[in-house]
Parts: C-alpha cells; structure tokens; sequence
C-alpha cells in the first residue's frame, strides 16, 4: 500500500508532535531550565552542522525566512523559560500550544495562504479548545498567560515564515539542516557568556538526557517542515498540537499527575477535532 502526500504528512506531524513534548518535558523537569536547553541547543547545533556537507547553501530568496525564524525562536525560548518558570508543565504546555494553531489559522484566512472548508477551521477550532481545556485556570497566573500566550504567538509566526519558505523558496532539506544550525546558536553563547561553569557542569553530568532532548528537538521540527512541504499549513500546525496530549500521557504514566474526568474529556475532544480535520483535508 502506498501512503500518499497527505497520509504521510499527517503521520509526520503526529511523530513530530511526540517528539515536542518529550523534550519540553526534559526541560520543565530539569532543575537548570535555560542551561539545560542551552546544552540541548549546543547539542541541536552540532548535529546540523555535522549535516551540512549533505546540502548545499540555501538559496537567496530562503535568507530573508532563515534570519526571521532564528529571531523568533530567539523570543519563544524566553516566552516558553518564562511561561515554565511560573506555571506547572500541565498548565504552561496546553497554553503554549492550543494558541498557536489558532493564530496560524486566523493568519491563513487573512493572507490566503491555505484553502479550507469550513470543516477544517472547526476541526482547528475543536483542537483549541481541547487544549485550553486541558489548562488548571483557576490556579493559573496572569504571569503565566502572558509568557504562554507569547510563546504561542512567536511559534504561529514562525511555522507560517517556515512553511511558507519550504514550500516555495528553498529545498525543504537544505532549509532544516541550516535553520537548525543558526536557530540554536544564541542561546548557547548566551550560556556560555553569563554561565560557563554551570553550562560544562551540566554537559557534563547530564549530557545523556540532553542528547535525548536534542535528537527529539531537531527531529520534531524537521519532520513538521517536511510535512508542511507536502500539505496545507494550517490543519498540520493544528495537528502537531496532539503533543499536549502526549505530554499528558508522559504526566500521568512517567511524571505520576493526575488525569481526571476533565483531562479525558479534553483529550476526546482534541481527537475528535483531528478527525474533523483529516476529513477537511480529505475533501478539500
């Protein structure tokens, strides 16, 4: 059986979307949060630049999308230390996630980047709300819903500059290998600028969880740029969200937090929402 562009695409983004939350859950839970994603980012950068050789340069019309990206995912990594620092990992995660898609979604509308029926922007529309609903509002801080919502907003401008740079002015490949080799750089001198001892200690003691959280950090964004090269931005920017999912089993079954009536009601409506959407896309 041959999978088709769609059907791959979507099984993509579902292994990107375990992917985001496994190395999301690395940093939450570790006890230097921007060191740790520092090492994470040093590591991310040394495996891409080992990938160079196997790609030639971008073309010059990707650089303008390159340069933008790298300064927006400059201001996510501050939103999501933030969002992290002053909220519990079940509730900064959904926030950070259920907005985005959103975003990307009224974006597409407004530029006519991507084509929808109705039934995909409900599909999108369900995604959200199952994600939010998965969010503790009432003990959530004002703090928190400005670091994640921020955090949500930078990450729904960056898919759409990366998608909309992979699909029509570079070869997607070329496009991963360098982004992921400029986009980790900052936060790495950073570290190594203010906190040199920490960020060798860290290397050195925990550099086994790091690469775990680098493979799964370079990997779930390459494989959603590969996906967007072969499918409409906004459904796929909805579907990656399914990581809040993912990162509610890795809560319940690794980390021990609860997952009540109100978490699987949530989650059925998430699931629910992809389905819708996969007929969207289907039909459309």
């Amino acid at each position: 059986m041959t999978l088709t562009d769609g059907q791959l695409a979507v099984g993509l983004v579902l292994l990107s979307a375990l992917m985001h939350a496994t190395w999301n859950a690395i940093v939450k839970f570790s006890g230097e949060r921007l060191v740790v994603l520092a090492v994470i980012d040093a590591m991310c950068c040394t495996l891409a630049l080992a990938l160079t050789p196997l790609v030639p340069y971008p073309p010059q019309a990707a650089w303008p999308f390159l340069a933008a990206s790298m300064v927006l995912t400059a201001g996510y990594k501050v939103a999501l230390l933030g969002a992290y620092r002053h909220g519990d990992f079940t509730q900064a995660y959904p926030l950070m996630r259920g907005s985005a898609p959103l975003l990307v979604a009224l974006i597409t509308v407004v530029l006519g980047l991507d084509d929808l029926p109705w039934t995909g922007y409900a599909g999108i529309l369900m995604v959200s709300l199952g994600l939010f609903a998965l969010v503790d509002w009432k003990n959530g801080r004002p703090v928190l819903l400005l670091f994640a919502l921020g955090a949500g907003a930078t990450l729904a401008v960056t898919t759409l500059l990366d998608g909309t740079a992979v699909r029509g002015y570079s070869d997607v490949f070329t496009y991963i290998v360098w982004l992921e080799v400029l986009e980790h750089i900052p936060l790495p001198v950073y570290a190594l600028a203010t906190r040199r001892l920490q960020f060798f200690s860290v290397l050195r003691r925990q550099w086994r969880l790091a690469g775990v959280g680098a493979v799964n950090r370079i990997g779930s964004y390459g494989l959603m740029l590969w996906a967007m090269s072969m499918a409409a931005i906004a459904p796929l920017a909805a579907l990656r969200e399914t990581s809040v999912v993912f990162g509610a089993l890795i809560g319940y079954f690794i980390l021990k937090e609860p997952f009540g009536p109100r978490r699987l009601a949530a989650t059925a409506m998430v699931l629910a929402g992809i389905a819708v959407l996969q007929v969207a896309r289907t039909v459309s």
